[in-house]
């Protein structure tokens, strides 16, 4: 009775990506290390939204482990709502590191996909900061062609609209001013090279669920929910039991991901029924 009915977030089919592949049951969620060993996991009815589930999992997080300030969370699009950046930042007094979302997004002409504003050439200016004044909080952004030299490269006569700070003066090109005040969602520097390379680690879970896949979870004989969250339970389990036993006992902590591995290292035993 408390499954329900939902999607896949994708089917890949020869290559392609599509939205189509509906089931009916329930769905497994978890936060991870970025050394991809699982810290809280829950399953619930399919049909409750990732951002709402977050708060439930980022409060366990926080009850069983205890949660420093400053923290980051990464997750994908579908996690994109402001109630969850406000949660993160404002209560928590953490990170989250979240890309834009464009269902959730009026189009603007005058920002880019990350939420940069443009330039009078359409070029996604640079962040250059956050300005904190008695009343308000504010993000910098400068020209892009004066902090990016590689895309300066591509523009050998300088700004396409000939703007007048790109060529007069200091040379220092245009600025612009978004005010972020209260505003979680917009203060994520998306564009800046820190931003990149820590989003990178999101993989890390997708690497993560296809190891769960090996278990066969998803080929469940079981009904009722409890006994399909004592199931997830266990497959969780067992594969931070692989990465204990490799990190721990056999002090191999490259293998934490690889279950393979004690194929190698122990002689497996056999019996019969």
């Amino acid at each position: 009775p408390a499954a329900t009915l939902s999607y896949y977030s994708y089917q890949n089919i020869n290559g392609t990506k599509k939205n189509q592949l509906f089931y009916w049951g329930y769905r497994t969620h978890v936060i991870v290390t970025k050394q991809g060993i699982a810290l809280i996991e829950l399953t619930l009815p399919n049909n409750q939204t990732d951002a709402k589930v977050a708060k439930k999992l980022i409060n366990k997080l926080k009850r069983v482990y205890g949660l420093k300030k400053g923290a980051i969370f990464i997750a994908d699009a579908g996690y994109d709502e402001k109630d969850l950046y406000d949660f993160i930042v404002a209560q928590l007094k953490c990170q989250a590191f979240i890309p834009i979302n464009p269902r959730n997004t009026k189009h603007d002409k005058q920002f880019s996909a990350t939420g940069c504003p443009l330039c009078e050439a359409g070029l996604a200016m640079k962040s250059q900061g956050i300005i904190t004044e008695p009343k308000r909080t504010r993000i910098k952004y400068r020209c892009p062609l004066k902090v990016n030299h590689q895309l300066a490269e591509q523009y050998p006569t300088g700004c396409p609209s000939n703007h007048s700070k790109f060529f007069e003066g200091k040379h220092y090109g245009c600025t612009k001013y978004v005010d972020i005040t209260d505003d979680a969602r917009a203060s994520v520097p998306r564009d800046s090279s820190t931003y990149q390379q820590t989003y990178q680690l999101r993989t890390e879970v997708e690497r993560y669920f296809s190891r769960l896949g090996d278990r066969e979870v998803e080929q469940t004989t079981h009904y009722n929910m409890r006994s399909i969250k004592n199931q997830m339970t266990i497959a969780h389990l067992s594969l931070s039991l692989i990465a204990y036993a490799a990190a721990v006992l056999m002090k191999q902590p490259d293998k934490i991901r690889c279950y393979r591995t004690f194929a190698h290292d122990y002689i497996p035993i056999k019996s019969a029924a």
